[in-house]
């Protein structure tokens, strides 16, 4: 057994990522993410299968090889969905803008994927959709999604963007997408880059989630999908369900896409990018992203040479990292739970506080390997007490859920002052 644990001033150098078994927690109950982030970071970029109820929050189970697309947001570890904002899928021919069904090869917008040659590492997912053909890889920063797709000989390669997708679980309000100029960022009706925003009702009842996106190669031929979407009851909207840019490949060509996502605006989406991720660099990106996981996997090191404790130990430890998840744009900016935009407060902001869970454990875990992020976090639950008139509860997306019972953000805070943090 693993014996003695010790929280380390600096991290180690050791490759610990090579512990962590992102698998686990993907059966029976567990509804963890699968995919490719960065510790604590807006972005959790991972394959969605077709929503088959409770098991599916995540978006992933392990007794379904089903794949709608690759959703930028995902939750882990929850018992209510929501999110899958942004669902990327690549595809190779005409397709049905809608979500397929298993029964019907032919209808909607799905594919089989081929777990026995997935692989999913802190900071790097990659699965082929047989129904394509296409290898889907994928790795990210904070803010951006770095996407790769092999595909196959074809003029009829494409990827579409679909911005319907909630799964089961919330109804989109509105979404719009356009094509920009990606030297400024600006409307262009000729441009080679996108923008666009998913505001939708859920579990988080007014979520918005602005993106801006670039591919590594000029598309052929673009088309926004418009539908007269049924929002919310009885109430109909026209919006941007879907868009699809067409290609030609050769035989293995490998072509890129790269979406950058802010709580904020289009413009702060672009800048994120900009910021971010200004290159085409996949394997400098996802070895980034090791690195970074290796750094924070890093800051608590175990004394022992049984491997199987190590692999628990360090995926549980990956796993209290997927959320909090970052809220602001690079600039600071940020969604406030009144709804108000914000200017950056001093410190970096955050969400998905699901502080029923995580007050008991979690939360004092924070404060001692993540001092610096845990001041950040407090000060974010006492800018949501004073944007909506309590400490967060359940809070989602700058949404108050209001979800389980009692006040569960009182025990964080003061844990913080009796700790003499800031």
């Amino acid at each position: 057994m693993a014996g003695l644990l010790a929280i380390a001033c600096r991290p180690s150098g050791e490759n610990l990522t090579q512990y962590v078994d992102t698998h686990i927690g993907t059966g029976g109950h567990g509804h963890v993410f699968v995919g490719a982030n960065v510790p604590f970071g807006f972005v959790q970029l991972g394959p969605t299968s077709i929503p088959q109820s409770w098991d599916w929050c995540s978006g992933y189970h392990v007794t379904d090889s089903t794949v709608i697309g690759f959703s930028h947001t995902h939750l882990s570890g929850t018992g209510i969905g929501d999110l899958f904002d942004v669902t990327v899928m690549p595809v190779i021919g005409e397709v049905t803008y809608a979500r397929g069904t298993e029964e019907d090869q032919n209808s909607g917008l799905w594919s089989y994927a081929d777990r026995s040659k997935e692989i999913s590492v802190p900071g790097y997912y990659s699965v082929p959709l047989t129904r394509y053909g296409i290898t889907a890889e994928m790795t990210a920063t904070n803010r951006v999604g770095l996407h790769r797709y092999t595909f196959p000989q074809s003029e009829e390669a494409g990827i579409v963007i679909n911005l319907m997708n909630g799964g089961c679980w919330d109804s989109p309000m509105d979404a719009q997408i356009e094509r920009v100029d990606p030297m400024t960022g600006q409307p262009d009706p000729n441009g080679q880059a996108l923008r666009g925003y998913r505001y939708s009702r859920g579990w988080a009842d007014d979520q918005k989630v602005y993106f801006y996106a670039e591919f590594s190669k000029p598309f052929k031929d673009f088309k926004v999908i418009r539908g007269d979407i049924q929002i919310w009851q009885d109430e109909f909207k026209d919006i941007a369900a879907f868009a699809h840019a067409y290609f030609e490949a050769e035989q293995q060509e490998q072509i890129m896409m790269k979406v950058a996502l802010s709580p904020v605006s289009m413009e702060g989406a672009y800048a994120n990018m900009k910021a971010e991720l200004s290159g085409w660099d996949f394997e400098a990106t996802a070895k980034a992203a090791k690195q970074v996981w290796n750094e924070e996997l890093g800051k608590i090191k175990i004394e022992g040479k049984d491997k199987e404790d190590l692999k628990i130990f360090y995926t549980a430890l990956y796993h209290a990292m997927i959320a909090p998840s970052t809220f602001c744009d690079v600039d600071g900016s940020y969604r406030g739970a009144d709804g108000q935009t914000y200017e950056n407060p001093g410190y970096q902001t955050y969400t998905t506080f699901s502080l029923w869970d995580t007050y008991r454990a979690a939360m004092p875990l924070y404060s001692i390997f993540q001092s610096e992020r845990y001041t950040d976090m407090i000060n974010t639950m006492l800018s949501i007490y004073k944007e909506q008139g309590k400490l967060p509860v359940w809070h989602l997306h700058g949404c108050e859920t209001d979800c389980m019972v009692g006040n569960p953000g009182i025990p964080p805070v003061a844990d913080a002052i009796v700790k003499g943090f800031d």
